[in-house]
């Protein structure tokens, strides 16, 4: 992993969410942001103030642009406030510019349909990832837990980095309780993170689980696949996302028998031995693995069970094959950093902290930024 720079910015904190906007029924609530980016594509989601008639115009330059639209079954997706529009066939490397516009739906009807007013926001820029690339600089952080000071302070620190992507390692949308909530907290990340610019990856932590709307939140999100666990290339390293679920045992009381992890953690076993045979994988330069509970730490005194055991016990037959470079994680609120064979890791290990004294992220930064470039 010496040709690229990983900038690991592990953190703990909580996000203080703006309250919700009043606007007209048209306005959006907040910027667009990426996802799922590859060379030749990217998924643009938005959210919007009610039904609308919405697209989004691309182009080398804010002057020829074309149109893309969602659409299921060649009819588009207006019945929503949640869009999310695939654009396919564009070029790997190159910077393009995009905008979203919406008009809004007054009747939609069977016969009868009725505009009102159309918006559309800036244009943003954005530049895909080439299949060639080799150094590049991504931004790790975990266990935001919504802090709004330590959110902002670790974005003044993206910012003087400028980093190609930004991966949210858990815990960072803590127990959302409503779909308004839900949006606010995606927002409070992905416009502090110039979203709309620079692609957010989200992983799920054990808290993005808990709460009355945690399961609605998969759909605020794009992941290759479909699927919350996946895998994706940037130039020539592939990142491997795994989701290790709750950190405690299904029959736990808390959970009122709603979850059912331990077979979500056996599709994971399936999906391993699928990408590990692939072509991205087997030809990737460096292979970096990401989930929030790491299966290898001390544990918390006050968790001795952490869920970590039955996701060793069932990934570890396949990830000693995997040729793992280094895995990145969260959780335990500890910095840490683990050499293959400390611990019982297969590779090396490094699972992100929360800052001791106050915002500060005293020495840590600086040691985790020396791990990532070796």
């Amino acid at each position: 992993m010496k040709n690229y720079l990983l900038a690991l910015v592990l953190s703990l904190g909580s996000v203080s969410l703006p309250a919700q906007t009043k606007e007209p029924l048209l306005f959006f609530p907040d910027s667009p942001y990426l996802q799922n980016v590859t060379p030749t594509g990217v998924t643009v989601m938005y959210q919007s103030g009610g039904s609308v008639h919405s697209w989004v115009e691309m182009g080398r330059d804010s002057l020829h642009t074309i149109t893309y639209r969602q659409l299921a079954g060649g009819q588009e997706v207006v019945h929503d406030e949640e869009h999310r529009v695939r654009i396919e066939g564009l070029e790997p490397g190159a910077t393009y510019y995009y905008r979203v516009c919406a008009t809004e739906i007054l009747t939609n009807q069977a016969y009868k349909k009725e505009f009102g007013r159309t918006v559309k926001t800036p244009f943003y820029k954005m530049t895909l990832p080439a299949d060639t690339i080799r150094n590049f600089t991504a931004i790790v952080l975990n266990d935001l837990h919504g802090l709004g000071a330590l959110v902002a302070q670790m974005a003044r620190l993206a910012d003087s980095i400028k980093p190609d992507f930004v991966v949210f390692n858990g815990d960072c949308l803590s127990e959302p309780a409503t779909r308004p909530q839900a949006w606010r907290m995606v927002h409070s990340l992905t416009s502090a993170f110039h979203g709309a610019s620079t692609p957010c990856v989200f992983v799920r932590g054990n808290h993005e689980i808990r709460n009355a709307y945690s399961s609605g939140m998969l759909s605020l999100f794009d992941w290759p696949g479909g699927k919350i666990y996946h895998a994706f290339s940037w130039g020539d390293t592939r990142f491997v996302v795994l989701d290790c679920g709750e950190d405690k045992p299904d029959d736990t009381w808390v959970y009122y028998g709603l979850n059912d992890f331990t077979g979500f953690r056996q599709e994971q076993v399936d999906f391993l031995q699928k990408e590990l045979a692939g072509k991205a994988y087997r030809k990737a330069g460096h292979r970096v693995l990401i989930h929030h509970i790491p299966l290898w730490a001390e544990e918390e005194p006050k968790d001795p069970g952490a869920v970590s055991s039955p996701c060793r016990e069932l990934w570890t037959p396949v990830l000693k094959k995997a040729g793992i470079d280094v895995a990145l994680n969260g959780h335990t609120h500890r910095f840490r950093h683990y050499d293959t064979g400390e611990m019982g890791c297969l590779y090396p290990v490094v699972v992100g902290w929360r800052p001791v004294a106050g915002l500060g992220h005293d020495d840590h930064y600086p040691k985790a930024k020396q791990i990532a470039q070796s």
